[in-house]
C-alpha cells in the first residue's frame, strides 16, 4: 500500500468519465440539488461543456429529486432533465435517497462499457462540495469483466447494480417521463445503450444478497443485521460509532433519543453487538437534535457524544456541517490496534425514525437508500506508525477519539430540525412542445403538445402574454425556435407555473439556437464528429425563452472562397462527407445522421447553396450513391438506409433543391 495519502475524489469528481471511456447516460436520485452542482458533473461526465451540450440537447442524465425542490431548468443545467413527479403519485414522505448509476462507453472500441453506482449522504449541490461533512461509495463494473465465469467480486458488484437499478426503475414509475421518452426516442441512443449494460447485469444469475438496500418495504433498521451477517462474520461486535446530520426531534429529554437505543438493542437482540459495548455519537454540536437535552441520559449508560472529525489535511482549517449518516461496527482489543471484523452503513437515512426505524410510507417514512459492506483494507483505530496512515478509520469516516463532551461542558445545541417543505415541482399537463418551423417564414412557428387540451394549460411568453392556439396547428410561438417556454396552469385552485422543454425536428430537447452556417464552418461540424463542436463556434445555452426571442439566425455567410469556386467546393465538401460517413461505427449512425442535418441544414442561406439553386442543380444527390454510404446503410432497405434517405430529403428540403437536377448529370 503507498505511504501517502491519497486525497478522496470528491462527489462531484466521481461522475469523472474513466480514461478513454464518455459518459453516454445515467440515473440520479436525490432530495435535493442546484444547477452549480449539476453542470459540474454533467460536464465530467459527458466531457462536455455547457454550450456544448446545449447544442447537442441531449439529454445524459435523469434526475428525479423530492417534488419539494424547485425545478431545475434543462437551459440552467444542459444535458440534464429534471423529471416532475406526477400527481398523487408520492408513496413517501419524503424521496431522500441518494443515488447514481452512470453509464460509459469507450471512445475507442463501442462494444466496450462501463456502470458506476454512486451512494452517497450528500446531496447534489454546491453545499455539499464546500460546506459539509458527507461521505459516498462506488462501485464499478466493466463489460471486459463479463466472461464465461464471474469471479466471486465481479458477482457482488452486478448483485449490488442490480438493486439500485430495482429501485430505480421502480422509482422511475412514479415520476413523469414523457420528455424523457420523447428525446431518447428521437435519434439519441444513449438511452438504449444503457439499458442494454443494464440487461447484461441484472439477467445474471446465482448473484450473491446486495450490500445496498432500501426502505420500500422495511425499514433500514430491519434489514440491517441481515445485511451485516451477509457482508461481514457473524460475530459481536464490542464498539458501535453512528452519526447523523439530523437526529429525532427532542421528545423526552429524561431518555436516550429511541432510534440510537433501537439500533443498539437490534444489534444485541441478532448477536451482533456485546452486552456492555462501547457506543460513540458523533454530532454537530450547534444541531443535533434530540441528542442535546438527552445528552445526561445518553452518559448514564456511559454512551460517548463526540464533535465529528475533520481531517485538517482534507479539509484544512474550514469548519464543516456534519451531514453524513453512517454506523461502523467493530472489535477493539488493547492489544491491537486493528479494528477487527469491522462494517459499515452509510446512505441517505438520518437516524430518525422516517430515515432509518421506519420503511416508507406516504406520512410515515421517507424513501431512504444506504449500503453495508466490510472494509476491503483492514481499518486501524489510530496512527502509530507513519505507515499508518492510509489505513486509519478517521481517514474514512468523520470520527475522532481524542475529544468528547462531558457533563461539565458539554456544550450540545438542539438547532433546528429537518425543514418541511411543500411539494413545488409536479406534472404539467404538458412535458414537452414539439416544434414545427413554418416554411419560408423568418421567425416563428408552432408548439404542438399531443394528448393535451389546450384549455387545461397557458403558454405565457416573455411579455407575459398568453400565447395564441390554433386548433389541431398548436400554440403559435412568434418568435424564433426556443429552448424551453414557461406553462402555467392549476392544480385545486392553486396557481402553478413551469418551465417545459421543447423537442426540435433534429430531436434536440431543449437545444440552444442553430446559427446559420457557411461551408467552412459546416464541415467543421461534421469533421469533430463524434465529438462535439469546438465551444468557441457556439452560442452560449440560454436561461429562457426571453433570450430566444431576440436570437435571430446571421445573414447568409460568404465564404470568399468558396463563393468564387462553389461546384469545386462542394464537391470538396460531398468528398469529405463521403470518407467520414463510410467509416461511421453502426452505433454512431443515428448520432450522425443527426449531426448531418443539422450542419447541412444550417447551410441553407450559404452563398454556395445560392449559386447551385441558381444554376438548378441539387449538389447532393451524390450522397445517394452507394460508395459514399457506409456497407449498412447502403440502400433504403435497411432502416440505417432509410433514415438516412430520409435526413437527404430533408436538407434537400431546406435547401431548396429537392426538385432540381442531379449534379452527376
Amino acid at each position: 500500500m503507498p505511504e501517502k495519502w491519497t486525497k478522496p475524489p470528491s462527489l462531484a469528481q466521481l461522475f469523472e468519465a474513466p480514461d478513454g471511456f464518455v459518459g453516454r447516460f445515467g440515473w440520479m436520485c436525490g432530495y435535493s440539488a442546484d444547477a452549480t452542482f449539476l453542470n459540474d458533473v454533467a460536464e465530467r461526465f459527458s466531457r462536455q461543456v455547457d454550450r456544448q451540450r446545449a447544442f447537442a440537447g441531449r439529454v445524459a442524465l435523469a434526475l428525479m429529486l423530492d417534488p419539494g425542490n424547485p425545478q431545475i431548468a434543462s437551459a440552467d443545467a444542459p444535458g440534464v432533465l429534471h423529471l416532475p413527479i406526477k400527481t398523487g403519485s408520492k408513496p413517501f414522505k419524503l424521496l431522500h435517497a441518494k443515488i447514481a448509476l452512470l453509464g460509459f462507453a469507450s471512445e475507442a472500441d463501442r462494444e466496450q462499457w462501463r456502470l458506476r453506482l454512486i451512494v452517497s449522504t450528500g446531496n447534489w449541490t454546491r453545499q455539499t462540495l464546500e460546506e459539509s461533512l458527507d461521505l459516498a461509495w462506488t462501485i464499478e463494473i466493466s463489460s471486459e469483466q463479463f466472461g464465461p465465469r464471474l469471479d466471486a467480486g465481479v458477482k457482488q458488484r452486478c448483485a449490488d447494480i442490480k438493486a439500485a437499478w430495482n429501485l430505480l426503475a421502480w422509482l422511475r414509475g412514479c415520476f413523469d417521463c414523457r420528455a424523457l421518452d420523447a428525446a431518447l426516442g428521437a435519434k439519441q441512443e444513449g438511452g438504449r445503450q444503457f439499458e442494454d449494460w443494464i440487461a447484461a447485469v441484472t439477467e445474471r444469475n446465482t448473484l450473491p444478497a446486495a450490500r445496498f438496500f432500501d426502505s420500500r418495504e422495511q425499514s433500514l433498521l430491519a434489514q440491517l443485521p441481515k445485511l451485516i451477517r451477509a457482508t461481514t462474520s457473524d460475530v459481536a461486535r464490542n464498539c458501535v460509532a453512528m452519526g447523523s446530520g439530523y437526529y429525532e426531534t427532542p421528545a423526552d429529554e429524561a431518555a436516550v433519543p429511541s432510534v440510537l437505543a433501537d439500533i443498539v438493542e437490534q444489534l444485541q437482540r441478532k448477536n451482533l453487538l456485546t452486552r456492555a459495548p462501547n457506543i460513540d455519537i458523533f454530532v454537530d454540536p450547534i444541531a443535533c437534535q434530540a441528542v442535546a437535552p438527552s445528552f445526561n441520559a445518553i452518559r448514564k449508560r456511559g454512551w460517548h457524544v463526540r464533535k465529528a472529525g475533520r481531517p485538517e489535511d482534507l479539509f484544512g482549517r474550514a469548519e464543516r456541517t456534519l451531514h453524513a449518516k453512517f454506523l461502523f461496527g467493530a472489535n477493539f482489543r488493547d492489544d491491537s490496534n486493528v479494528c477487527n471484523s469491522a462494517w459499515i452503513y452509510l446512505g441517505s437515512g438520518n437516524l430518525t425514525k422516517p430515515g432509518f426505524s421506519q420503511k416508507m410510507s406516504e406520512f410515515g417514512g421517507n424513501l431512504e437508500a444506504g449500503v453495508v459492506f466490510e472494509p476491503e483494507d483492514k481499518l486501524l483505530w489510530s496512527v502509530e506508525r507513519r505507515t499508518d496512515h492510509h489505513r486509519v478509520v478517521s481517514r474514512f469516516l468523520p470520527v475522532q477519539w481524542d475529544e468528547e463532551f462531558d457533563e461539565t461542558d458539554s456544550n450540545l445545541s438542539a438547532g433546528s430540525d429537518m425543514p418541511v417543505r411543500e411539494d413545488e415541482y409536479v406534472a404539467a399537463p404538458v412535458a414537452y412542445f414539439a416544434w414545427e418551423p413554418v416554411a419560408g417564414a423568418s421567425g416563428g412557428g408552432w408548439l404542438k403538445a399531443d394528448g393535451a387540451e389546450a384549455n387545461a394549460f397557458e403558454v405565457v411568453d416573455s411579455s407575459g402574454l398568453v400565447c395564441g392556439t390554433e386548433g389541431e396547428q398548436g400554440i403559435w410561438w412568434p418568435h424564433t425556435q426556443p429552448a424551453q417556454v414557461q406553462l402555467r396552469w392549476e392544480i385545486d385552485g392553486r396557481q402553478r407555473v413551469a418551465t417545459v422543454p421543447v423537442l426540435d425536428q433534429f430531436g434536440r430537447l431543449a437545444g440552444s439556437t442553430l446559427s446559420a452556417l457557411g461551408i467552412e464552418e459546416a464541415w467543421q461540424h461534421l469533421a469533430s464528429f463524434p465529438l462535439p463542436p469546438d465551444e468557441e463556434d457556439l452560442a452560449q445555452p440560454g436561461g429562457d425563452e426571453r433570450q430566444s426571442d431576440k436570437a435571430t439566425p446571421g445573414p447568409p455567410h460568404r465564404d470568399t472562397e468558396a463563393a468564387s469556386y462553389p461546384i469545386r467546393r462542394m464537391m470538396q465538401l460531398i468528398e469529405d462527407i463521403a470518407v467520414k460517413q463510410t467509416s461511421i461505427d453502426p452505433s454512431d449512425w443515428t448520432a450522425w445522421c443527426v449531426r448531418l442535418e443539422q450542419s447541412l441544414s444550417g447551410m441553407s442561406n450559404c452563398a454556395v447553396v445560392a449559386r447551385f439553386r441558381t444554376f438548378a442543380i441539387n449538389p447532393l444527390s451524390p450522397l445517394r450513391n452507394c460508395e459514399f454510404r457506409p456497407h449498412f446503410a447502403e440502400t433504403a432497405s435497411s432502416v440505417a438506409g432509410a433514415q438516412y434517405e430520409g435526413i437527404l430529403k430533408r436538407i434537400e428540403s431546406a435547401w431548396g433543391v429537392e426538385h432540381l437536377g442531379p449534379l452527376e448529370a
